[in-house]
């Protein structure tokens, strides 16, 4: 009877040390499984937070570049590539400015036409338009001139060329006057150049490629 007994006894402790030894097991494995899915968790909103970021920047990257339509970095770009396509065209170009201008057949340019000096008026196929120097690409006028070449100072008469590098809501626009006389209204004609390596030059330094 007292075996029985005492074997009843070392039975009850086995069976209750072995619930307590698995508790401790499931309690153990929750808490990895929990620490997993946290780190897991953590990780998951670093990448993504990461990945925001980095569009983020990207972003601002694109708007930096469109808001710069034109710059002196740009101007610069021009200025080297004007000189090696002038050299290919057996021309020597030189860069103008407002307070620097090209005299063309009598007419001090862009300041003339930029003035409306003695109501000189530029003219695009045939249509008066409006015009505006600007350093950075903007202005109110439908063309903004960022830049003026010319080879007036070289080449024979009959043979200058003046190029405005202008801006048409944002769109690259070469235009080029070989104008040699004046006229009734006071009109300086130009057109648009038909020179692709002038004008995919000029689109390129504008789009920063």
């Amino acid at each position: 009877m007292k075996k029985i007994v005492i074997i009843g006894v070392l039975m009850s402790g086995l069976l209750v040390g072995g619930c307590g030894q698995k508790k401790i097991t499931d309690s153990d494995v929750t808490t990895k499984k929990s620490t997993k899915m946290s780190s897991e968790t953590s990780q998951s909103q670093v990448t993504t937070e990461t990945s925001h970021s980095s569009e983020s920047s990207t972003t601002v990257e694109k708007e930096v570049k469109s808001t710069n339509l034109w710059n002196a970095d740009k101007g610069k770009k021009l200025a080297d590539f004007m000189l090696s396509w002038g050299q290919t065209m057996k021309q020597d170009y030189q860069e103008y400015s407002p307070t620097n201008n090209v005299d063309l057949y009598g007419l001090q340019l862009p300041k003339t036409v930029l003035e409306r000096l003695d109501n000189w008026q530029a003219v695009v196929n045939d249509v008066p338009i409006s015009l505006a120097w600007s350093d950075n690409g903007k202005s109110d006028a439908e063309y903004t001139l960022v830049a003026v070449f010319s080879d007036a100072d070289s080449q024979p008469y009959m043979q200058k060329h003046v190029y405005f590098f202008t801006l048409v809501s944002g769109e690259p626009k070469v235009l080029v006057t070989s104008q040699n006389q004046g006229n009734n209204d006071n009109y300086l004609y130009f057109k648009e150049t038909d020179n692709i390596e002038l004008k995919n030059g000029f689109a390129a330094i504008v789009a920063d490629e």
